[in-house]
């Protein structure tokens, strides 16, 4: 019975730390775009520029911590590490689920969404499972050579950072967000007939006798002239049905007026290059990007760049490249959201997100012959170099970790 618990309680926190790991290294511009979050909620906004080694630190430390204690290498320090993270979590999500200085811890990035509530309870779980497992730490033998232990952790390290970098010098190996390739916009944003709708409250504010109460539409004073309105508020009692592209809102940069249902219902290939911050893209991007702006027009392809920048920013990124472009505006949030490169290219076609670019994988000029197609072939061919991958991690890494979960005392 004993061996049993021990092996449960040291596989239910690897498996978690494990997949947290993986998840943020996935996107660890949006683990950096979370660390933000926090870090504005706490007034810490002045270490800001540390978000982004502090997401692939985090992500690097849990996937290590789940990897040593699924292979049970150096398991007295991993266990103390893993009782001191799970630990401090716990009492930051406690606080958190009380308080909610944010809507959503990000413990498991896009890839599984949980209430702050259920954040501390997974975390109360996670933390009995360590408790016990760091108590009977003796029990865990790893009979391998010092050698072939430090030499499985150098390879996890290399590994695990190596694959962040890449996926913050390109896109998400996986997109878990919204607007992931082959999302159709306008589906997104409607909202389907019987759908449950939300329910509000007025509340009014009333005075009398310099003593304020506050009333709602069914013990409002209506026959008492005496009470002085004082002022009200309306809140959400029951929050209906929301549409997971709600907030999809473009604007044109001259006149303000909205052009987002103009982008996504036009037939045929649109494309949006994303920046939320205009400063940010170097000369040489910003080339290719006029370059492949001027075949679009010359095409009569429609080309525009979507920013959060404010119209001086543009007119000076616009005369300091010697372009002439479309410019319209957007949440710098939702921006974030559609791609996590700045800037990034997105492919609509019949308002289907149809592909989607890191600027350091901008196409060819020779996508306008047929972008459709051209994106289609590319997210295919990027599809098998994944599988690929995984198909070689697995040959690699089942076998290993089979054979060194074996031994317990």
């Amino acid at each position: 019975m004993k061996k049993t618990l021990l092996c449960i309680c040291r596989l239910i926190p690897a498996l978690t730390f494990i997949f947290s790991g993986i998840v943020k290294a996935i996107d660890p511009v949006g683990g950096a775009v979370k660390f933000e979050d926090y870090l504005v909620a706490f007034g810490m906004d002045a270490l800001a520029p540390l978000a982004l080694g502090l997401s692939i630190a985090l992500a690097s430390l849990e996937f290590l911590i789940g990897f040593f204690l699924l292979c049970k290498l150096y398991m007295r320090i991993t266990s103390l590490a893993a009782l001191i993270m799970t630990a401090f979590f716990t009492l930051l999500t406690l606080y958190i689920a009380i308080f909610n200085p944010v809507s959503d811890c990000g413990c498991f990035g896009d890839a599984i969404k949980l209430t702050n509530w259920e954040t501390f309870g997974k975390n109360v779980i996670l933390m009995a499972a360590v408790f016990f497992m760091f108590k009977f730490r003796n029990s865990y033998e790893n009979r391998y050579t010092v050698l072939a232990n430090a030499t499985t952790a150098i390879i996890a390290l290399v590994a695990i950072i190596s694959f962040s970098v890449y996926n913050y010098r390109h896109l998400p190996v996986i997109d878990f967000r919204p607007y992931k390739t082959g999302t159709n916009i306008p589906a997104g944003m409607r909202i389907p007939e019987g759908a449950e709708q939300p329910e509000y409250e007025t509340l009014f504010i009333l005075e009398k006798d310099g003593v304020r109460q506050t009333f709602n539409v069914d013990n409002y004073p209506y026959d008492d002239e005496s009470w002085v309105y004082v002022d009200s508020e309306t809140k959400v009692i029951k929050e209906g049905y929301t549409p997971p592209l709600y907030n999809f809102s473009i604007f044109s940069a001259e006149s303000g007026e909205e052009v987002h249902h103009e982008l996504i219902n036009t037939k045929g290939p649109v494309f949006l290059v994303i920046s939320p911050d205009l400063a940010k893209i170097s000369d040489t991007v910003a080339g290719r990007i006029g370059e492949l702006a001027e075949n679009a027009r010359i095409k009569n392809i429609s080309f525009h760049i979507v920013t959060a920048s404010g119209n001086d920013a543009m007119e000076n990124f616009d005369k300091a490249n010697g372009l002439m472009l479309s410019y319209l505006q957007a949440d710098e949030t939702l921006l974030k959201t559609i791609i996590r490169s700045n800037p990034g290219l997105v492919l609509l076609y019949d308002g289907t997100v149809a592909g989607k670019w890191h600027y350091n994988d901008l196409p060819e000029v020779s996508i306008l012959e047929n972008p459709l197609s051209y994106a289609l072939t590319q997210s295919i061919s990027c599809r098998s170099r994944l599988i690929i991958w995984l198909c070689i991690a697995g040959v690699l890494l089942i076998p290993l970790i089979i054979f060194r979960s074996k031994t317990t005392k």
